[in-house]
């Protein structure tokens, strides 16, 4: 009698190392903490025209325009150049104190370096109205400003470029005891006012002015 033929036990197949372990779900930066003392600016600039002596800009995905302003830097793409609008939720956030946001504009200006193809083929510098620079203050109003910019290599002209730019302070993101916000009687709807009857009760901490 043959003996029992053994079962092939075969080889169960092993799950994956690989397939069991699930992919690692990536962990997004916190959100930078700003210092609610310090006014929060928006920046924004497109360039609309942009010629360059010998140099066809035929692929905009090659072209990439460097911004200097009040000591930030802004990187142009495609979708910000040869344009005559500002593009929605891209502007620059930056905390400066006005004071010393308006000397660097005075003193600096605007930088512009316009890179194709991995090649700078345009430099730029462009002094500011000292008018503009006087504007720049807490209760600043929002201003835009267009000009032309020569551009240079090697000291000699190659072209120019044509922006548009705009520069305002964002209230409510910033609070100083006694201070308020110049625009804030213009963001009320006569729908927000609430009144609420009641008795009053002691309240010793500060109001977010703004």
């Amino acid at each position: 009698m043959g003996k029992k033929g053994k079962k092939d036990k075969g080889k169960k197949g092993k799950k994956s190392v690989f397939g069991s372990r699930s992919a690692p779900v990536p962990i997004e930066p916190p959100e930078p903490v700003l210092p609610k003392n310090t006014p929060v600016f928006s920046f924004d600039l497109v360039i609309t025209r942009l010629e360059v002596k010998g140099v066809v800009l035929a692929d905009a995905r090659k072209l990439l325009v460097k911004v200097g302003f009040g000591g930030n830097n802004l990187r142009l793409t495609a979708s910000r150049t040869n344009v005559s609008e500002f593009k929605p939720n891209a502007s620059h956030t930056f905390q400066a104190e006005p004071p010393n946001l308006a000397q660097k504009v005075e003193e600096n200006g605007i930088d512009f370096e316009v890179v194709y193809d991995g090649q700078v083929v345009g430099l730029g510098k462009l002094s500011l109205p000292k008018r503009l620079s006087n504007r720049i203050k807490l209760d600043m109003k929002a201003f835009s400003y267009t000009s032309t910019c020569p551009l240079e290599m090697e000291g000699k002209p190659v072209g120019a470029l044509e922006f548009l730019c705009k520069l305002l302070i964002r209230c409510g993101d910033y609070a100083r005891e006694g201070e308020t916000c110049p625009n804030l009687d213009r963001n009320l709807s006569p729908k927000d006012i609430v009144f609420v009857v009641g008795k009053s009760q002691a309240n010793t901490s500060c109001c977010d002015p703004c």
